[in-house]
């Protein structure tokens, strides 16, 4: 299996100053926001993969673009990611950006001795990490099987949820009667 740095095979761009994006008015309106990450990460938003992916600088977390935010405009703490995707699987990427250990073990290292109270990747550092390669259809299998647990996970936490409302509703019923 080849290891290869992120850079080689990835285009990045980082996103604009708010204070530069507030400076055309129109793009106030249709900025890429956390919220956003977190829909396209969960799903939530329909995504392409053709459409790459972007890092969230912040929590150093990988999602997919979806349609929905594709057109919008991100800012300095989000990182959008360019690439082939018959080079590599988005889902994939994200896999190994959000766990795998490889990556993991690597911005640990990078962030070692960082004494900012936010913890925040660069672009520089995000180029030189090592990302392994299987072929495609691995990739895809590997990451197809990420996002159904992500998709998995979100909704046995609505149902837990469900099932907590529902018996605090009985409860309450039965408190009253």
């Amino acid at each position: 299996m080849e290891f290869i740095t992120l850079n080689k095979f990835v285009r990045f761009t980082l996103g604009q100053n708010p204070t530069r994006i507030r400076e055309h008015k129109e793009l106030i309106d249709d900025l890429y926001t956390p919220d956003d990450f977190e829909k396209d990460l969960h799903s939530i938003n329909s995504v392409k993969e053709s459409l790459g992916c972007i890092i969230n600088l912040i929590n150093s977390k990988c999602s997919p673009v979806s349609e929905q935010t594709a057109m919008k405009s991100i800012t300095v703490n989000f990182l959008k990611c360019d690439f082939d995707t018959e080079r590599i699987f988005p889902w994939y990427l994200c896999y190994q950006f959000n766990e795998g250990k490889d990556l993991e073990r690597q911005i640990k290292k990078y962030l070692q001795g960082t004494t900012l109270s936010v913890k925040k990747l660069n672009i520089k550092t995000i180029g030189e990490l090592k990302i392994s390669l299987p072929d495609i259809e691995k990739q895809r299998l590997i990451g197809n099987l990420y996002r159904q647990s992500i998709i998995q996970n979100d909704l046995m936490i609505k149902q837990a949820n469900d099932i907590k409302e529902f018996t605090m509703a009985m409860i309450r019923k039965m408190e009253g009667e």
